[in-house]
């Protein structure tokens, strides 16, 4: 099965104001005159923070039965079936979860985070549903949920 991620409204206006924030910040990081001033650190730790997301965007998920293959813009990550725990859930698992650490829209949500009676989790969602797949390495922790509309990915 494949499945190709969309990205619902709210994220495509976050992405945008995102892109437009870089765009600003590489803008007045070329207009800086002085090399070592505190701005120029600000400017590059923004400009760091704003590109890890659309480079590590979502492309599409593959499952052929023994391993799902998740596809990012720059790199594949893949899951056997051997090694981790993949199943199908109908959940509201980001409904109020408190997000620890990653993206809160922008190119999607991802990240780690939290949710009492859950826990720690990671999340990869790009658009609005209550159906995803859930993926854990057998004896471990932190799960990954990963949101795709179809009943397979």
């Amino acid at each position: 099965m494949h499945y190709t991620f969309r990205y619902s409204t709210q994220v495509k206006v976050l992405t945008a104001l995102g892109l437009l924030t870089l765009g600003l910040l590489l803008y007045l990081l070329c207009a800086e005159e002085n090399w070592i001033s505190f701005a120029r650190i600000v400017y590059v730790e923004g400009v760091v923070l704003l590109l890890y997301p659309p480079l590590s965007m979502p492309l599409s998920l593959t499952d052929d039965g023994e391993e799902v293959i998740l596809r990012r813009l720059l790199w594949t990550t893949r899951y056997s079936r051997s090694v981790y725990d993949i199943t199908e859930e109908r959940s509201e698992v980001a409904e109020q979860a408190l997000r620890v650490l990653g993206s809160g829209g922008y190119f999607g949500f991802s990240g780690l985070f939290y949710k009492s009676g859950l826990g720690f989790f990671r999340l990869l969602k790009t658009e609005s549903t209550t159906h995803y797949l859930r993926i854990q390495r057998k004896g471990g922790s932190w799960p990954l949920y990963i949101a795709c509309h179809s009943s397979k990915p």
